[in-house]
């Protein structure tokens, strides 16, 4: 049983798609994102942790919030499927939120917490949305969190080190990792 688990956060079409997402992250980091992800799953990097995708689904009556993000990640399209870029082994275990952080789905935790989980790595988009969101969360439930720098995108460099500061003033450590 592994005792590390890494979350893989909105690896979606309409996330890291630059040229047709509806809510895309900048093209480097996206491409940042992407190539860690497939080394990740590919099992060259953290060969041991668990993969875990969490996946923004948004309902279409939430018309209000949906317009604030363009329409992203809506249920039933096609935007709110992991992007096709992304090796996705079958054995990956996905969960929905419909919330910033992935522990707004309390399924989470529990799988985790179920397979003696203790150190998170964290890698996806929004890095000053649900990743932050996360990484707290996920620092207050009583993990060991590691931000991986190099994977974690925004569509504005500021917002990223802001983001980035943020979580490791809470407690998480923050590292790039070569691929």
């Amino acid at each position: 049983m592994p005792n590390a688990a890494i979350l893989l956060i909105d690896l979606q079409t309409d996330f890291l798609d630059w040229e047709q997402g509806r809510m895309p992250v900048d093209r480097l980091g996206s491409e940042g994102v992407i190539k860690i992800a497939n080394e990740v799953l590919a099992k060259n990097i953290l060969p041991e942790a668990l993969t875990v995708f969490i996946v923004s689904k948004f309902p279409p009556s939430a018309r209000i919030a949906n317009s604030f993000r363009k329409n992203a990640a809506m249920v039933g399209t096609p935007g709110a499927n992991i992007d096709e870029r992304i090796l996705r082994p079958e054995s990956s275990a996905v969960f929905e939120k419909s919330k910033s952080s992935a522990f707004s789905n309390p399924e989470v935790a529990d799988y985790l917490k179920n397979r003696g989980v203790r150190d998170l790595y964290v890698l996806g988009v929004f890095a000053e949305g649900c990743v932050r969101a996360t990484v707290l969360d996920a620092i207050k439930i009583g993990f060991n969190v590691c931000v991986i720098e190099n994977a974690v995108a925004t569509n504005a460099p500021w917002k990223k080190q802001f983001a980035l500061w943020i979580m490791n003033r809470a407690g998480a450590l923050v590292e790039k990792i070569d691929a």
